[in-house]
């Protein structure tokens, strides 16, 4: 009989949801109601490709899409479109992640050929390929199939809006680079925001790179100072 074997005391299991979490609550503004087969909501692709920018970084550098090959089907009128998804995780290019998308479109109805087939397939494909990777989640989840759910994320004093938290590991790594910071004033009202929730997925990039570059500053005016302080020794000499 197979037993489970228990984790070894210290180790830290992976935070699979991390990037999941980060990205899957969307955003109303950026939606809209199709009614075909149906009904349902479909999402702005550019504004999935914008949040998309923010994780990985710009297209082509931190996402993109490679080996695109498109297939015809003259008698049905269709093509299929097939490529691969990359990415990079944390700015770390030594490792690409990728996996296969594909989508397919009628290109030709009744004789008449659409010019813009080759565009929608390819848009199609790539923003299937990100809600794989949790990327709007809540929208092919069926939550905004549901009012109050919508009305929450549009509602300004909804104080149960549902919003993506930081993973341990992120707030782990907030409150490593406050202890390097000497101005404890900036610190405590970074902790402060860390606490209410202010910092969110979204912009904690951009708040650790502002807490490094505090504590770059503050090494600066820690040189700075003892240089003038050496001059000033020398020049009492």
């Amino acid at each position: 009989m197979a037993t489970k074997k228990k984790a070894k005391a210290g180790s830290t299991a992976p935070d699979n949801m991390s990037l999941w979490n980060s990205v899957c609550v969307t955003d109303p503004q950026h939606t809209k109601r199709v009614n075909q087969r149906g009904g349902f909501t479909a999402i702005g692709a550019q504004s999935q490709i914008m949040e998309a920018t923010k994780v990985f970084g710009p297209f082509g550098k931190g996402f993109g899409v490679s080996d695109e090959k498109f297939t015809s089907f003259d008698m049905e009128g269709l093509a299929l479109y097939q490529a691969r998804l990359w990415f990079v995780l944390n700015g770390e290019t030594n490792v690409i992640h990728q996996f296969p998308i594909h989508s397919s479109i009628k290109f030709s109805v009744n004789g008449r050929v659409d010019d813009d087939f080759a565009k929608k397939v390819a848009t199609d494909a790539l923003t299937k390929g990100l809600s794989k990777l949790g990327f709007n989640a809540d929208v092919f989840l069926g939550k905004f199939d549901d009012n109050k759910y919508v009305n929450q994320l549009t509602s300004n004093n909804g104080t149960d809006t549902p919003k993506p938290a930081l993973t341990d590991a992120q707030v782990k790594e907030i409150k490593a680079a406050l202890g390097l910071v000497k101005d404890k004033a900036y610190a405590k009202k970074v902790s402060d925001a860390l606490d209410s929730g202010a910092i969110t997925p979204k912009n904690y990039h951009s708040s650790i790179d502002k807490i490094n570059q505090k504590v770059s500053n503050d090494k600066a005016d820690v040189l700075i100072n003892a240089i003038e302080v050496n001059d000033a020794k020398e020049g009492k000499k």
